[in-house]
Parts: C-alpha cells; structure tokens; sequence
C-alpha cells in the first residue's frame, strides 16, 4: 500500500514519509559512528603537527618555565648562585610605582601605534588598489620601509630630526618654526616621534594584508552600489569596511601583541629616556635585567606582562570578534 492512517485516524503516512525517515535513521547513525571514531584513526594528523609542537614548546615552552623558575629566586645576573624567595619579587614588582608608569606608556605606545599604522595602511592599500601608474609604481616601493633594519630605521630618523643638519628642523625653518629641536630629546615630543617612526617602519605590512582582503570583495558589490546612487564615502563604510572587519580583527591582534613588545626601535633612540619618557613595559625589563642587573625582579615583571597581555588578548577576541551572519 502507497498509504496507511495513523494510529488517531489523522494524517495519513506515505511510502515518501517512511523513505525520508530511514534517510534521517541512516544519516543519525552515521554520525554517531563518526562521533565514536577511535583515536587512532587520527593518528596522521598527530604525526603531522608533532614536530610543530615539539618546536614550539621548545622555542616558547622551556624559556617561559625557566623565566617563572627564576622570579621565585634572588638572582642578580643570570647564572649567579641564587636563593629561593617565594613571591617576594612578585609582591615588590606589584609596589613598584615605575613598573606601573612604564606599564601605563605601554598602553599609549601600544594604541598610538595601533591607530596610525591601521590608517595608514588602509589609506595605503586603497591607494595602490587604483589602476593608474602612479598607483602601480607604489606597490613596489610600498616594502621599502619595512625590508629596512630597525637600526638603520632609528639612524635615518635621528638624521632627520637633528637639530644642526636634519631636514626636518631645516624644513620648520623654512615655513617660520625657528628653533625646532630634535623631538626625541623632548619629554613631550620624544614619545609621539617614536609612535610615528615606528608606524613608518611596520605600516606595510598591514597595508600588503589589507590591500590582499580588498581584492577578495567582488567588483559586481561596488558596481551595484553606485547604480543605486551611493557615493565614496557611503561604500566604504557600508561596504568596504564591513567585509574586512575579520581582517582587520586579526591584523588588530597580531599587531597590537607584536607592538606592545617592541624594545629595539625605542632602545636605540631614546633608551627609554628623556627622564623615563619613553620607558614602556618592555625597556623597563631589559634595563631592570641588564642595567641595574636584577634579573629575578625583571623575569617576575615579564610574568606579570604575560599573564596582563593574555588577558587583554581574551577580553579582545570576546568583545572584537566579528560577529558570523547566519
């Protein structure tokens, strides 16, 4: 029979019901055998990812055990006979008024950074996404400031913000600023010079990323909105931002990380100075390590930044995260 009555006399159940429930029967068993999978059958992918993990917990895995190792201890320079203090350093680390103020630059230096490179960048990438020469010429000599040594970085804009024979200073000379100094050696001025060279030095990559996720959104998106009368302004920010938001979370989070650990571009400059005005979080570690040779205080206020990024890692993944459109 095609048909038959169910048990209340009410809808009648076709051959069609019967094959879509042995379908959905075949389909639930299915999965609950490949939920039931044994371990082994997984064994290709953990040789695969073996020697990654082998590499990382070597690389990342054994200084971060030694660094919590030695900020329980009374070590001077690294190597020197030592004795077991508990959380002492942790405790004077935690009082320290120039651990928190050096921590506090950190905060500036890592949001400055943040936002001039991220429009930088992204006014870069839209300009090397043009068809004109010029627009193609730049895309070669876009790297240019990034395949640069950050020591040759430092020297270059040192030189140009001398005071005798920079060109800046010369050029402020020119349009009626007398008296411009080098703003490195200024406790206002020194910490956003650095924020601008740094932003210099690391912008392209952000701008390569950015300009790749450009050339993923379909030309048929743009063309439609200005048949519909939309102007520059309105596709960027109903378009063209939008769909980059996943990239722009990530290079967010990667760059911000990557820019909160910086020692070299302010250590070669300024060297954390004039009068600790550029001493972030990180120079404050390497001058508690190897100047003042206090490297138990300096590995116990490297676990404290650890355990502060982290942090700031999960509260940005919870509440920058682009949201997934169903």
């Amino acid at each position: 029979m095609g048909t038959g009555a169910d048990a209340g006399g009410g809808r009648q159940v076709t051959s069609r019901d019967t094959a879509l429930g042995a379908e959905h029967t075949l389909r639930a068993r299915g999965a609950s055998r490949a939920g039931r999978r044994p371990w082994t059958s997984h064994l290709l992918g953990y040789a695969l990812v073996a020697p990654l993990v082998l590499v990382m917990l070597g690389v990342i895995g054994y200084p971060l055990i030694n660094t919590i190792l030695l900020s329980l201890q009374d070590q001077g320079v690294v190597g020197s006979p030592s004795s077991f203090v508990g959380l002492q350093n942790y405790t004077d680390a935690l009082k320290d008024s120039a651990f928190w103020a050096s921590l506090g630059r950190s905060g500036i230096w890592l949001l400055g950074n943040l936002i001039v490179q991220t429009v930088i960048a992204f006014v870069a990438a839209l300009l090397i996404g043009g068809r004109g020469r010029w627009a193609k010429a730049s895309r070669t000599w876009l790297l240019f400031p990034w395949v640069i040594p950050t020591v040759a970085v430092a020297v270059i804009w040192q030189w140009l913000s001398n005071s005798n024979y920079g060109i800046l200073p010369k050029a402020a000379a020119a349009v009626g600023i007398d008296g411009l100094g080098s703003p490195f050696g200024d406790t206002a001025l020194a910490f956003p010079a650095l924020i601008l060279m740094n932003s210099w030095h690391w912008f392209p990559l952000g701008a390569v990323v950015i300009y790749g996720a450009l050339q993923t959104v379909p030309a048929e998106i743009y063309e439609a909105a200005r048949v519909d009368g939309a102007n520059v302004w309105r596709i960027f920010w109903k378009i063209t931002f939008p769909l980059l938001q996943p990239v722009l979370f990530a290079l967010g989070l990667v760059g911000s990380l990557w820019s909160f650990n910086i020692v070299d571009s302010i250590y070669l400059v300024t060297k954390g100075g004039p009068a600790d005005s550029t001493t972030t979080a990180p120079v404050f570690i390497y001058q508690k390590a190897f100047n003042q040779f206090q490297a138990s205080d300096a590995a116990a206020i490297s676990v404290l930044t650890i355990v502060m990024l982290a942090a700031v890692a999960f509260f940005y993944i919870r509440l920058a995260q682009p949201k997934e459109e169903l």
